[in-house]
């Protein structure tokens, strides 16, 4: 099951099949996926682009933290040619997608097979989605959540979302590595 951990979070996209997140700042948006790797294992991820994109410890620390010790499974579409068969590959349970428009085209073809899939999608993209990349993909995801790093931590910014207006949450940077404070204070009027 798809999660992140931040439980109002996760009410708020409990109900969505495609949910996009964003960020401009690269190491907040790994940690962030990490996390959810983690958090949602056992789990099908595949990765999008020539080198990197996962740490495969930083994955175990993640799931040590949280107590949780399932199985990832990946698979690595290296060019944009090889993002489509590669979701399709991966059958309907649900999946998380790291960059898939990393390759900057085939736009169209890669939103579509997104849309296609019938399990839950997660993607994350390492670009300011309102401006770059493609607005199809902006049109098939039920919620677009832009992270971005603040001065004491950072916050969640639902850009776009079925239920709720955009509003920004902001977060200790500890909450993301396991920190939590279950206190939802205000969000629990939000959030019903």
């Amino acid at each position: 099951m798809l999660r992140t951990g931040f439980s109002y979070l996760d009410k708020l996209i409990q109900k969505d099949e495609i949910v996009e997140f964003y960020s401009e700042d690269d190491d907040l948006l790994k940690s962030f996926y990490h996390r959810v790797i983690a958090l949602s294992s056992p789990i099908h991820v595949v990765i999008v682009s020539e080198r990197g994109g996962l740490d495969p410890y930083l994955v175990k620390r993640f799931q040590d933290v949280f107590d949780i010790h399932e199985e990832v499974y990946i698979r690595r579409a290296f060019k944009a040619e090889d993002v489509v068969p590669t979701i399709e590959s991966m059958g309907d349970e649900d999946l998380i997608i790291i960059d898939p428009y990393h390759h900057k085209k085939l736009y169209t073809e890669i939103a579509s097979a997104i849309k296609k899939r019938k399990g839950r999608t997660f993607t994350f993209s390492f670009t300011n989605r309102e401006l770059h990349g493609s607005i199809f993909g902006l049109h098939i995801a039920h919620s677009l959540i832009k992270l971005e790093k603040g001065r004491r931590g950072f916050r969640f910014v639902i850009k776009k979302s079925v239920i709720i207006r955009e509003i920004e949450i902001p977060e200790s940077i500890w909450s993301l590595y396991g920190k939590v404070d279950e206190d939802e204070g205000l969000l629990k009027w939000v959030i019903q």
